[in-house]
């Protein structure tokens, strides 16, 4: 019985390690690198502009040279940053930083709000162009549906409390043979504490359609401004963004 029990223990403990190492892969989608041998660049996340359409990219590259910076949606338009050349000495942005040998900056991308990234060009003057590409978009399937997730921004509630609503930005893949329904509430945004805050009430009713796809916005309010979104709940899934929002 003492070695069916060591048995047991051997074996429990080698699923906790296969599925941490499922859920640390599953959660790696940044920092994402590209190079061309001299210089570097690494993009440590996105996050939506939040007085209108566009996309902040976190980025560093070698404090070494200037470059414009590209981004290039799946449809293969070109967007150019608001702020660009980036790391120009012209300008010197407050929002740029030093560390070890690199340059730290936040770039606006003026882009529509629907938009799906492909991949950044970096283009060095004094060496070649490279490309980083977009990788791990964070998606959850079950067996009828495919939810994605694009961004999110978070919005100060404007009253004393030190509270703000999250807006989610997702899609749903309907792939049964029926149409599927849901509202806000049919989401949950999970945060660094594991507390869970539930979607809008009484938010519009959605349809998709079998086979369809819908990209929507869902508001998930009253949330604190201590929390960091964590995870998206809904109908059993559980949709890893702590690298994306």
């Amino acid at each position: 019985m003492k070695e069916v029990n060591q048995g047991r223990s051997l074996f429990g403990a080698a699923i906790a390690f296969v599925l941490a190492i499922i859920l640390m892969s599953s959660a790696q989608a940044f920092p994402l690198y590209g190079g061309n041998g001299i210089v570097n660049a690494t993009v440590y996340g996105v996050m939506k502009y939040e007085y209108g359409d566009g996309l902040y990219v976190d980025i560093s590259a070698n404090d070494t040279d200037i470059y414009d910076i590209e981004l290039i949606d799946n449809d293969n338009n070109t967007y150019n940053d608001n702020s660009g050349p980036y790391r120009s000495t012209l300008h010197g942005f407050p929002t740029e930083a030093w560390y070890k040998g690199s340059i730290r900056d936040m770039l606006l991308f003026d882009v529509p709000k629907d938009i799906i990234i492909n991949r950044l060009r970096i283009m060095p003057t004094h060496s070649d162009p490279f490309y980083i590409n977009w990788t791990g978009m964070p998606k959850a399937t079950s067996r009828n549906e495919t939810l994605r997730f694009y961004g999110a921004t978070y919005e100060p509630n404007g009253m004393r409390w030190r509270q703000g609503n999250w807006n989610l930005d997702l899609s749903i893949t309907n792939s049964a043979n029926q149409t599927a329904e849901f509202n806000s509430s049919s989401f949950a945004l999970m945060d660094q504490f594991g507390w869970v805050y539930s979607g809008e009430e009484d938010d519009t009713l959605k349809t998709i359609p079998a086979g369809e796809s819908l990209r929507f916005n869902v508001k998930v309010p009253f949330v604190s401004e201590k929390s960091s979104p964590m995870a998206i709940l809904f109908k059993g899934m559980k949709l890893d963004i702590a690298t994306w929002a």
